[in-house]
Formats: structure tokens, C-alpha cells, sequence
């Protein structure tokens, strides 16, 4: 299953999309994540029986905790 979230954030960078991206990767059930700083869009892959909630959930703790203020909103 193919998951779409919009980035709001005031100050992502490059450096900071990348780990993101790499913890978002180690979420049960990802199977593959793509953050795009320009774009401003995490794409995720996710296995079809994923809690998508869940997995919002985790990714937007994630992003918060490395850089504060970055959330994943649904489109």
C-alpha cells in the first residue's frame, strides 16, 4: 500500500529529511520511505495489513524528535 503525506516544517534541510527518512524505514511495516525536503512529500511504502494511523503516528515523532516542529499532514 502507497502512502502520501505533505511536510510541514520551518526549517528542514536536506541533512535532517535523510535521517528522517532512514528512521521512518525502521518503522514495523515500512517498507520503504522517500522524503523529499524540496518537494515537501514523504511517500511511504507500507505492507497492506499496516496500521497507516500508527505508522503516521511513529513517523511524525520521529521527525519531531530529530527536527522539532516537522510534522506529516495527510493530503
Amino acid at each position: 500500500m502507497k502512502l502520501k503525506y505533505k511536510v510541514a516544517s520551518k526549517s528542514l534541510c536536506a541533512n535532517c529529511a535523510a535521517k528522517i527518512e532512514e528512521a521512518i524505514k525502521n518503522i514495523d511495516g515500512v517498507e520503504d520511505a522517500n522524503l523529499s525536503f524540496l518537494t515537501e512529500k514523504l511517500k511511504l511504502e507500507v505492507r497492506d495489513d499496516a496500521n497507516a494511523d500508527r505508522i503516521l503516528d511513529e513517523a511524525n515523532k520521529i521527525a519531531d524528535k530529530i527536527e522539532p516542529g516537522t510534522v506529516f499532514l495527510a493530503k
